[in-house]
């Protein structure tokens, strides 16, 4: 039976808003609903301590280059190096995003180099919504076997701690296991659904802005373009969650969500729509 260890830098305190605060808790339950027992997490942040399967390092709020290079330190801390030397499969997970509860047990007898979607699947947070999109990479939440993700790294995409974990996966992962022993999921049973909100960093955010009217709505609509036409998505297994994440966003901005319409390739007609539909929310 494999051994599974998550990793997940965690959202300093002073840069948390009440939204992502909300996702962070939907983060840890969905880990905790694994129904498969061989697992630990490595959790970078703010913290040293061991909390039954979480393991907590600390890790200064850094500039990117530099917290790379602390990373790389951790990475060879006795602590750090007693997790990944028992585990088969390393897997980086953003702590925003919903880890498949049943993923484990599905490769509980695994033996590939690479499980990973081919299919990535997104939700938006504002409307419940949920899409996915063919990708030419590769998600950066996946299953590496061990070996594979601490291996070095020097190619494209390469960072500072030198792993191919590390680097970036838009870049390099592809690259590196086109070669290997790699197999896509169901896109019914994803790996992960990345949760999109108007408070992250990737959307356009400023980390910290901590209320609704601090949120720039009217940048989130070109943010949200770009994971597909958001026609409804058949995925499975992340139903128990839909409802915490509507009652998060409900928590936030003060009003329940609101169904996207399908995105149009041109501004015109549903875009411009869209658009309208974004600027009312910023306005309410």
């Amino acid at each position: 039976m494999k051994k599974f260890l998550f990793v997940t830098h965690i959202t300093p305190c002073a840069k948390r808003t009440a939204l992502r605060r909300s996702l962070i808790d939907i983060y840890f339950r969905a880990l905790d609903a694994q129904t498969y027992g061989n697992w630990k997490v490595a959790v970078l942040g703010e913290e040293e301590k061991t909390e039954g399967r979480f393991h907590y390092f600390f890790l200064g709020d850094l500039p990117k280059e530099e917290k790379f290079a602390e990373v790389r330190k951790i990475f060879s801390k006795p602590e750090m190096t007693a997790l990944t030397g028992e585990a088969d499969y390393i897997i980086k997970l953003d702590d925003d995003d919903i880890i498949s509860p049943r993923l484990l047990q599905d490769l509980a007898e695994f033996d590939g180099d690479l499980y990973y979607d081919k299919y990535h699947t997104f939700t938006d947070v504002s409307s419940g919504m949920i899409t996915q999109q063919r990708r030419q990479w590769i998600a950066s939440t996946c299953v590496h076997k061990k070996e594979h993700a601490l291996s070095a790294w020097n190619g494209p995409g390469a960072s500072a701690v030198g792993n191919l974990l590390y680097s970036d996966h838009s870049q390099s992962w592809h690259l590196y296991y086109g070669d290997k022993k790699t197999v896509a999921a169901d896109p019914h049973h994803p790996v992960y659904l990345r949760v999109l909100s108007p408070t992250s960093v990737s959307s356009g955010a400023s980390a910290g802005e901590g209320n609704r009217n601090d949120i720039p709505m009217n940048g989130y609509r070109d943010y949200l373009a770009k994971f597909g036409d958001w026609t409804r998505a058949d995925v499975k297994d992340f139903d128990a969650y839909l409802p915490l994440l509507a009652r998060a966003w409900n928590d936030f901005s003060g009003s329940p969500q609101s169904p996207l319409p399908p995105f149009a390739k041109k501004e015109g007609g549903v875009r411009g729509r869209i658009r309208k539909w974004l600027s009312g929310l910023h306005k309410s």
